[in-house]
């Protein structure tokens, strides 16, 4: 397992109440919120790159056709 941070955190009071006086339990929740925050935040960094690439080597779309297939996704 890896060493842990110690960080401070501010949090709503109904939030930390919720979880009681399990201190490990809030610690626990937090810190796989944030890790889903990294990992959603690494995945679009890595579609954001590919966009790019994508763009670069066909140009970038046709805004009619976006919003067509937008239209017919939604």
């Amino acid at each position: 397992m890896s060493a842990k941070v110690r960080k401070t955190l501010t949090l709503d009071p109904d939030v930390v109440e919720s979880f009681g006086d399990d201190a490990s339990a809030l610690s626990a929740t937090v810190n796989t919120v944030l890790r889903d925050e990294m990992e959603r935040r690494s995945r679009r960094t890595a579609l954001m790159a590919l966009v790019a690439a994508l763009d670069a080597e066909y140009g970038e779309p046709d805004r009619a056709e976006v919003d067509r297939f937008r239209r017919a996704l939604g």
